[in-house]
């Protein structure tokens, strides 16, 4: 499975969507992680050296020196650049499913705009057994995110170069 690309600052490294959104959630496949003020600046070093390296990259557990696969390499790099600017990284399995009010979080909106993205069909859900609880794949949010990022994105470039022209809006 070849994954698709995440939002805008955010990467998708084996199944994984690393992304610089501030989310507390308690639904085990939804970590958050945010870096000590002390630890942003050693963030950034050890970032520059990885960076620099372009070779493997070993970790010393114990006595052992055990050497990094390439894939968990980009995954620390992915999400070590946002840390290193005092954002949170949100650590999500793509196969993950969260409620309207995760969703929310995710997205920076409130539960009630999710509910009526739902209705409308632009995110899927699906309904628990028995249960008027519906869950949302993480990987639709995201894919939503990512669109109305790439919209604002554009917006904003369009008014950008009207301003530069000496054209106003």
């Amino acid at each position: 499975m070849q994954p698709t690309p995440g939002p805008p600052g955010s990467d998708v490294v084996a199944g994984i969507a690393c992304c610089p959104y501030a989310v507390l959630m308690s639904n085990p496949v939804v970590s958050e992680i945010q870096a000590e003020a002390g630890e942003r600046e050693r963030l950034a070093e050890v970032l520059q050296m990885i960076v620099e390296a372009k070779s493997t990259v070993t970790v010393r557990v114990g006595d052992d020196q055990v050497e990094l696969p390439p894939v968990l390499v980009r995954l620390l790099v992915a999400g070590a650049g946002p840390l290193g600017e005092g954002d949170s990284v949100a650590v999500v399995s793509e196969d993950a499913v969260v409620s309207p009010a995760q969703a929310a979080q995710l997205l920076g909106v409130s539960r009630q705009y999710v509910d009526r993205l739902v209705a409308k069909g632009v995110l899927p859900a699906r309904r628990l057994p028995h249960s008027r609880y519906r869950k949302i794949p993480v990987r639709a949010v995201l894919d939503h995110k990512s669109t109305k990022d790439a919209k604002r994105d554009g917006i904003a470039s369009i008014i950008d170069a009207a301003e530069q022209a000496g054209l106003s809006y």
